[in-house]
Parts: C-alpha cells; sequence; structure tokens
C-alpha cells in the first residue's frame, strides 16, 4: 500500500488531464476507429468501461471522504484496465495490425509516465497484458502463435525496459526547492569553470609537448603528418568547447539580478574555515599559483550568509587576480580582520593594477576590460552576492603595483544582520506536534513576534497525515506527548525520512526515553525549558546556525537491575547469545526452547518480561501468547515481545490480536533490543 501510494502521489499533479483526456477519448476514437478509418474490431462496452474509470479519476477530489484513502488503489487498477488491458487486447482483437501497434506503442508511453516505479510497472504491465492475451486467445496457443508480429515484440520490450530506465519521475514542486535553486544558480555556474579551467590546462600542456609548426618537416618526432594534424585539429575543437561553455555560463549569469541572490540558504558560518577551504579547493593551473596565495588572520568572525556564494565570489577575485598578474614574484595576500564597526575580508594582490577611469565600473554588468571570452559579469555577481549578505565590496587600486578588493560583512550581532533574519522568517515554517493547550499557544505567540508560519497539531493527527505534509522548515516534536506510545512514535518517525525539514525532539531532563530512533534520521534534541526560557535564542539557532545533533543528549531509559527476562526460542544459538546479552545488562535470564516450556517454567517461578520467537515446535509464539493471556494465573499480564524476522502487515495483526505487547524484528539491534525492554519493565 505504502508503494501504491507512492506512485500515485508522483502521478497526481497529471491526473486530471489523463482523466479527461480519457472520459472523452475513449469515446471519441471509437467514431474514429468505426466510422472514419474502420478498423477490423471495435468494442463500445469496453471503451465506456475506460472512459468511466478515468472520469473517475478526473473527479477524484469529488469522491467521499471515507473513499478517499482507497484512491491510490483504484487509480492503479484504472490504469492499467485503460492502457496495458485495453490497447493490447484491442491489439490482439484486431490480428496485430500496424494501427493498434502503434496505438499500443503510444500506451506504454503514458504507462511509464503515470506508473513511475520500475517494479510496479513491470508487475502491472504482465498482469494486465496476461489478461488480455487469455481473453482473447484463452490456451490456443497455435492461433496466437499464429497472428503474432514477432518483430513487434522486442520492439514492446525495448520500449518498456529502457523507456523506464531513461524516464526522470515527477516529483513535487515545492517553493523552498525553487528558491534554493535559483541562490546556488551563480554558484553552480562559477565551480561548472574549475573543470573546464582544468581542461583547458591539460590541453595547454598537451600543446606544448607537441611539434610546433616550424619544426613538422623535422624526422625527430614519431607520429605522422596526418595525426598530428588531427591532434591539432582537436586542440581547436577543445577550445572552442571551452570558449562556448564560457559564454553558456555567462548567460546564465545574467538571469541572476540582485533579488535571486536567494537569502533562503543563509546559515551561521565561520569566516575563516570558508576562506580556507576556497583557497584549498581553487583550480590552480600550477602548483606555484598556490604557493603565491597567503591567508593571514588577524581576528576571526562569523557572518550570516551562504558558504557557497562566498566561496563562489571569492573564486572569481582568485580568477581574475591570476589573470592580471604582471611578474614572476606574483602574490595574493588574504586578510581576515574584525574591528569595532565591521568584519572585512581584504584580498590583495601585486598585479598589473587598474587605471581609474576603469576602476569606477567594474561592478557593473556587462562591464569588461583587456579580457578576452569574458562578459563582465563577475564582480558585479560579487557585489550582489556580498549585498546580499548586509555587507558591501569595493575596490582600491594603484596602476602597476596592487590592487585590493575589501568584503565588508555586518556584526553578527547588528541590526543589519537581525533585520536579515526578521525577513528570512516570513519564509520560514514550522510544524509542532504534541499538546496543544499549552506548549501551542506559546509557539503561537513567539510565531507572531518572530513573523514565522505555525502549523500545530496533536500527536494522533500528525500519524494520519501523508509524507509529502511533512514539508516545513522545523518539525518539533514533543517526546511527553509520544512517551506511553513508542509503537505509534516509530511510525510517525517512519513518515519522516523525506522531509528536507531540520527534525527537533523537545524532551524534559526529569523524564527518561527509550532511544529506538531510526539512526538514518537526524535528530536535534532541545530541552523544553531551554525553549520556554529563551525561546528567541534557541530558535535563532534552529534556523541559522548548527545545533548539536547528538541523540545521546535525550536521557535514557536505564535497565532495572535484578529484573527476570525469559528468552523463548528454539534456536539455541540465538537463545544463547540474547541470554549473554541481557546478562550482562544485569537482567536474570530464564531460557525455554519452545511454547510448551514457557508455560512449564512460569507455572514455577515469575518473571518480568518474555521475548518470545514465534516460530516454535509444540506450541508456537502466537498460540502460547493467547494461552497466557487466557490464564488465570498470576502470569496471565506479564509483558510479552514477539521476536520475528517476518514484519508484514499481517503478522503484526496476529502478534497484537494474541495479546502480545510489542514486537522486535530480527536480526535486532542491541539497542533497539534494550529499548525495548524498556519500555516494557
Amino acid at each position: 500500500m505504502e508503494t501504491v501510494r507512492k506512485v500515485y502521489q508522483y502521478a497526481e499533479p497529471n491526473l486530471t488531464l489523463v482523466g479527461w483526456l480519457g472520459l472523452v477519448g475513449f469515446p471519441t476514437y471509437y467514431i474514429v476507429w468505426k466510422f472514419i478509418f474502420p478498423q477490423p474490431y471495435e468494442n463500445a462496452p469496453l471503451r465506456i468501461l475506460c472512459a468511466i474509470l478515468l472520469g473517475g479519476v478526473a473527479f477524484r477530489n469529488f469522491a467521499p471522504k471515507y473513499l478517499k484513502p482507497h484512491i491510490p488503489v483504484y487509480y492503479l487498477v484504472s490504469i492499467g484496465i485503460c492502457l496495458p488491458f485495453f490497447f493490447s487486447y484491442m491489439m490482439f482483437k484486431n490480428g496485430w495490425t500496424t494501427v493498434w501497434a502503434m496505438s499500443f506503442m503510444a500506451s506504454i508511453f503514458l504507462h511509464i509516465l503515470l506508473v513511475h516505479q520500475t517494479r510496479v510497472m513491470v508487475l502491472h504491465a504482465a498482469i494486465f497484458i496476461s489478461l488480455a492475451f487469455l481473453l482473447v486467445y484463452g490456451v490456443d496457443f497455435e492461433l496466437a502463435a499464429s497472428q503474432v508480429v514477432w518483430p513487434y515484440i522486442p520492439i514492446f520490450l525495448f520500449t518498456y525496459i529502457f523507456g523506464n530506465l531513461a524516464y526522470f519521475r515527477n516529483q513535487v514542486s515545492h517553493e523552498t526547492k525553487a528558491s534554493i535553486a535559483k541562490s546556488f544558480g551563480a554558484g553552480i555556474a562559477h565551480e561548472m569553470r574549475n573543470p573546464l579551467s582544468a581542461l583547458k590546462s591539460s590541453l595547454e600542456v598537451l600543446d606544448s609537448i607537441l611539434p610546433k609548426n616550424k619544426d613538422m618537416k623535422r624526422d625527430f618526432y614519431s607520429i605522422s603528418d596526418s595525426e598530428l594534424s588531427l591532434a591539432r585539429e582537436v586542440l581547436v575543437d577543445a577550445d572552442e568547447v571551452i570558449r562556448s561553455g564560457n559564454e553558456t555560463i555567462d548567460l546564465l549569469l545574467t538571469s541572476i539580478d540582485e533579488n535571486r541572490v536567494s537569502p533562503a540558504t543563509f546559515k551561521r558560518h565561520d569566516v575563516q574555515a570558508v576562506v580556507e577551504k576556497t583557497l584549498k579547493s581553487f583550480s590552480y593551473k600550477r602548483a606555484l599559483d598556490r604557493e603565491s596565495v597567503f591567508l593571514h588572520v588577524e581576528q576571526n568572525f562569523e557572518f550570516l550568509g551562504s558558504d557557497t556564494l562566498l566561496k563562489y565570489a571569492l573564486y572569481n577575485l582568485l580568477k581574475n587576480a591570476f589573470y592580471y598578474r604582471n611578474s614572476n614574484d606574483f602574490k595574493i595576500d588574504v586578510q581576515i580582520r574584525s574591528t569595532n564597526n565591521q568584519n572585512v575580508i581584504k584580498f590583495r594582490d601585486n598585479g598589473i593594477g587598474i587605471e581609474p577611469d576603469i576602476l569606477e565600473n567594474i561592478f557593473k554588468d556587462f562591464y569588461t576590460f583587456g579580457k578576452n571570452g569574458s562578459y563582465g559579469l563577475g564582480l558585479p555577481f560579487c557585489k550582489k552576492v556580498m549585498n546580499a549578505f548586509g555587507g558591501n565590496i569595493s575596490c582600491r587600486s594603484v596602476i602597476g603595483q596592487w590592487t585590493e578588493f575589501t568584503l565588508s560583512f555586518p556584526k553578527y550581532e547588528s541590526r543589519v544582520t537581525d533585520n536579515i533574519k526578521l525577513e528570512l522568517m516570513k519564509s520560514r515554517s514550522v510544524l509542532f506536534v504534541g499538546e496543544t493547550s499549552v506548549f501551542g499557544r506559546f509557539l503561537s505567540e513567539q510565531a507572531f513576534y518572530q513573523g514565522f508560519h505555525l502549523n500545530v497539531c496533536e500527536f494522533d493527527q500528525a500519524l494520519k497525515r501523508e509524507e509529502y505534509q511533512f514539508e516545513f522548515s522545523l518539525i518539533l516534536l514533543d517526546l511527553q506527548a509520544m512517551v506511553d506510545k513508542p509503537t505509534q512514535f516509530k511510525a510517525l518517525l517512519n513518515k519522516l525520512h523525506f522531509t528536507e525539514a531540520r527534525i527537533v525532539f523537545l524532551y524534559d531532563r526529569n523524564q527518561s526515553y527509550h532511544t529506538d530512533i531510526e539512526r538514518h534520521l537526524t535528530i536535534y534534541p532541545v530541552e523544553r525549558t531551554r525553549l520556554v526560557m529563551d525561546a528567541k535564542a534557541v530558535l535563532d539557532e534552529l534556523f541559522f546556525e548548527n545545533p548539536s545533533s547528538n541523540r545521546n543528549l535525550l536521557p535514557r531509559k536505564e535497565a532495572k537491575l535484578g529484573k527476570t527476562i525469559m528468552i523463548a526460542d528454539d534456536n539455541h544459538s540465538l537463545r544463547a547469545y540474547t541470554s549473554i546479552l541481557l546478562e550482562k545488562q544485569g537482567y536474570q535470564i530464564v531460557q525455554a526452547s519452545d511454547g510448551q516450556d514457557v508455560l512449564d517454567k512460569l507455572s514455577m517461578q515469575s518473571v518480568d518480561l518474555i521475548i518470545m520467537d514465534l516460530e516454535m515446535p509444540l506450541l508456537d509464539g502466537i498460540k502460547t501468547a493467547s494461552l497466557i493471556r487466557n490464564s488465570s494465573n498470576g502470569y496471565s499480564t506479564v509483558p510479552i515481545l514477539a521476536h520475528t524476522g517476518d514484519s508484514r502487515d499481517e503478522t503484526i495483526d496476529k502478534i497484537r490480536l494474541s495479546g502480545m505487547n510489542d514486537y522486535i524484528v530480527k536480526p535486532s539491534d542491541t539497542e533497539l533490543m534494550l529499548d525495548k525492554i524498556s519500555d516494557w519493565i
């Protein structure tokens, strides 16, 4: 069902159009193939059925509320009938005519578009095409073999297989992703220049080792004239590719104006770390070039902005400096300094310098001087980046001696930075899941004063949301509302794997929690009292900084020493290993080899918890759990954890119906097992 829902979710943007096309198209093409271009066979009732099914898809949003959960299944069945089944059936009935073979080919493309997952689509096609084959030919394989146009089969298979592999599935469009794409557009353009520059350097090396034109009539080289001529043609073509690529990049930069240097990704950054990374990753043409760049840090500082955008701005300054150098003792000094008024990066080189009349125009779009293949967009981009940071860039130069760029940043704790944050807050969204009466009201006040959008819901309401309904900047999960619902809490976390939100766990330092949290899920623990006492600072940290994602900050449930646990499993090795593991944690262990052994030992001694395998001889785990729960003995209420390698929904339902309290899936993670035990002892 989860797979079916995902298929439906990705196809959903196209479904109204598809539904209407089917509702109108199936009856219309009956007229086309029956009267205008008559075909050997037509089927009006089948066309009407398909029109009705796709009409249901077109009007799916008007379905009663109780039917809406079943729409994904209805969609998948309808598409199966109306595409692979209908078109293959009509092709078979029409004796594999060219018209219907082409129609079936067209249906394949629609099928790939509307059922994007490969496994589902292959199964889908196999089922409905086989059904059509059986309805037309039955088991008369001789008739089928006489009608099949065999050369069509590899064409259909090729279209299905490679069409699906080449298809980029539809994705839900989010404004946040669009803004991120805009903010990185300039960065991507500049980063593309690095491999191009490296390629150009390689070509220059190749050119230097090849014989020059004046030496081409000499005999000391070992390649022929035709090979040499071909090599030079390659060099010319490669250089043209680089020139065209840079031109394309510059055209991309023209689409980035000041409003499109988006602050959507701005965070708090250490400027020294960013500069060091930039100087290390820049594509130097020669090893000596790297040795001519010097970094001096008088006083480090932090800034609000994008480390990527600053890196590309510095790339541009480095590229320009190396282009305009004029001596062998060329050097670039990069200085980081913080004063009482502002923070600055000084970028100074001893190149040819810039004339005063040129200096006035260097930050204007399309202005360039003395540089072939340039469109004058690099320095204007630097200025737009610095303006977006709330700072500025300026330039001083003495012709023939030096050029110095000054990148100025506002203090992180300043009104300018606060104003940028306040503006950014308007685009931030927060989902709070927990007790809405108290904490919900507190967060509503914060949203009012700080400007972010707040969505508040109870835990049970969050469980009913689909995965795509968790797209927020922050998701705050109040663990107090979930401490007694470990299974439901895990189900909620499973829905958060695809969100880009920062997931925050609000915990109480006086409470203890299990740590049954998916290890691939990054979470940020925040103490509830700290959020209440210093809400502005905490939210500022969550939105714009890099808070700790150390899940060990959560107070863990402690193992209760001296408790007795029964391990029931017919696998001696697994039973012994689990017993040793738990004994090391301070538990007393009783072992049982089957269900009857469990009942016999429970009648002789009391235990605090049973961990029981489902597949055991004599009495399996399900029957044993039922007997324990229906017993009049004192052990009827002991907590039981199923230990199973089968996590299918039907198995989990059997576990719950038998009276077991929870389950652990084999092979189980040690931390997970200890957490489960802590939940029930």
